[in-house]
């Protein structure tokens, strides 16, 4: 599911909206479908302790808007290939942080796989074929939103011991969505909305696509697995997206980037069998 989320930055940017409003527009909705479906049935999932609060605002501010502003503007200065090799270096920091964290284990099998999936989301990424360049400061950001992704899989994945995955996605996504409404210009979100009302239908759409159904699907393989072992399987987001690109967009793959898809499946293979 996350791989779709150039279909949709492709869909919202003819309308003039940068990265950063549609990541904060998904947030909100997301924040504001989940509340209302909690009001409605289940609002024993609102509950939460109070010292817990904290760790659900760095969950959301420090983790989630933090990695996925970072993600937008390591794009915006270099490309979204540039940008995905960078971010998919996260199973690294993920696999090394667990261990003392989350007391998982550094088996031979995992590194393997960590190495495959970093190896494939390089080659579709085209780092390999020498089309990537990473000016300084895309290099920053991109390894800033890949810290973010792995310390969200860490925070949410102690998190997850306690709560219902969709409760520790709620207060994730409140607190990222309050926190990005002082970062994105809103107001223009508002006014394209009410020009293009078509816009707010892809919003509501990216928001249960690229959020709520594909973070409740990674944040459930949190709570059961190994939180180094769900990153490298996520790595196949690229892989997708390199397929969707060739079936909507009508992008080309080269042998650079089917070889990268398939180290990705292997990393998963590896991984699993």
């Amino acid at each position: 599911m996350w791989g779709t989320i150039g279909l949709f930055v492709n869909v919202v940017s003819g309308y003039g909206i940068r990265s950063l409003e549609l990541t904060v527009s998904r947030m909100v909705i997301a924040a504001a479908i989940l509340g209302i479906c909690f009001l409605i049935r289940g609002r024993n999932l609102f509950r939460v302790r109070a010292g817990d609060l904290i760790w659900l605002g760095v969950a959301g501010i420090l983790c989630l808007l933090f990695f996925n502003v970072s993600y937008g503007i390591a794009i915006e200065r270099s490309s979204m290939s540039a940008a995905a090799v960078l971010l998919y270096t996260s199973p690294v920091f993920v696999t090394l942080i667990a261990v003392p964290v989350l007391k998982e284990k550094l088996s031979s099998r995992k590194l393997v796989a960590v190495l495959l999936a970093i190896t494939g989301c390089a080659f579709v990424s085209g780092i390999m074929s020498g089309k990537v360049t990473f000016p300084a400061d895309a290099f920053l950001w991109g390894m800033g939103a890949a810290l973010g992704y792995a310390m969200y899989s860490i925070v949410a994945g102690v998190l997850l011991k306690r709560y219902h995955p969709l409760t520790v996605l709620f207060y994730a996504f409140l607190t990222a969505a309050a926190a990005g409404c002082f970062l994105a210009d809103m107001k223009h979100m508002v006014y394209s909305i009410s020009q293009y009302p078509q816009l707010g239908v892809v919003l509501v759409v990216s928001a249960c696509v690229c959020n709520i159904f594909s973070y409740l699907s990674y944040n459930t393989a949190l709570k059961y697995m190994e939180a180094g072992r769900v990153s490298v399987i996520a790595s196949i987001e690229p892989a997708v997206a390199s397929f969707l690109g060739v079936a909507v967009l009508g992008e080309s793959m080269d042998f650079y980037g089917a070889s990268g898809v398939i180290c990705i499946l292997g990393a998963i293979v590896v991984l699993n069998r």
